[in-house]
């Protein structure tokens, strides 16, 4: 049995929201802000395959990922799904995200970040706090790096 978790984020950049829009759709280079991202293929237009490494707690994971963009309203939504597990440590988790992008000027772009985690195997097992806690870390390290990519 799984653990569900929800998460939201939200971040203000200095950059208009077409420019914002386009930088997510620059999916190499979007990807690589997060920490721990690997390596990013695209399959086709809407799925890609990620490999994510990350230390949580005392356990080390890579996931190969399978995200889908399964929904997009351009400039201002896009809702991905994504699976993928790591077989050395018995872990799977998959994962929904809805990013709006919000102009809040002519400048300033505000993106939320709304994502559902199900965890499995030995991350689930892990607390809720713990995880919270790395994905908090990986979004501010995130926000930091799309930050300065834009404004």
């Amino acid at each position: 049995s799984g653990k569900r978790m929800d998460f939201n984020q939200e971040v203000t950049i200095a950059a208009p929201r077409e420019k914002v829009w386009e930088f997510i759709w620059n999916v190499e280079e979007f990807a690589g802000c997060v920490p721990g991202v690997e390596s990013v293929t695209k399959v086709d237009e809407t799925h890609y395959e990620v490999l994510v490494v990350q230390k949580v707690s005392f356990l080390k994971a890579s996931f190969n990922m399978k995200i889908e963009v399964a929904e997009q309203r351009e400039p201002e939504y896009i809702r991905t799904t994504g699976e993928g597990k790591d077989s050395k440590i018995a872990a799977s988790l998959k994962q929904t995200n809805e990013v709006r992008l919000e102009a809040l000027s002519e400048g300033e772009t505000r993106v939320s970040i709304d994502s559902t985690v199900d965890v499995f195997g030995k991350l689930g097992s892990l607390g809720f706090s713990v995880i919270k806690n790395q994905a908090n870390k990986i979004f501010n390290e995130f926000a930091k790096n799309v930050k300065g990519k834009l404004e």
